[in-house]
């Protein structure tokens, strides 16, 4: 089933800024930038990169993001994430971003299943 969110408003995070280490996606452990829709409590991730391959930094920031309640949704994962993410339980959905796509993309989110530790 296809699911579409017209994004809106949503305040775009940078690791390396006050607000990407408010989030935990601080620049000592990643590069990337993320989206929040503060309107739905949605942590949209649309890049990152582990600067400490194979620690788990990516594993353990999702599940903080989860853990503190966050909808998270990651935006047309590489293999790798897709694999973290099945771990995780999410699945795998489609979304419209009209400010950056012309058509809808993928999106991985959590579910319920997610949220259990």
């Amino acid at each position: 089933m296809k699911k579409f969110l017209m994004m809106n408003h949503n305040i775009r995070i940078e690791t390396g800024t006050p607000e990407g280490d408010r989030f935990g996606f601080t620049e000592d452990l990643f590069s990337g930038w993320l989206e929040y829709d503060s309107e739905n409590n949605i942590i949209y991730l649309h890049y990152i990169i582990s600067r400490k391959k194979n620690e788990g930094n990516t594993t353990a920031l999702i599940r903080r993001w989860l853990n503190m309640g966050y909808d998270v949704r990651v935006v047309m994962p590489r293999p790798i994430m897709q694999h973290i993410l099945t771990k995780l339980f999410f699945e795998k959905s489609f979304e419209m971003f009209p400010d950056q796509y012309t058509e809808e993309v993928e999106v991985w989110k959590s579910t319920e299943r997610s949220y259990v530790e």
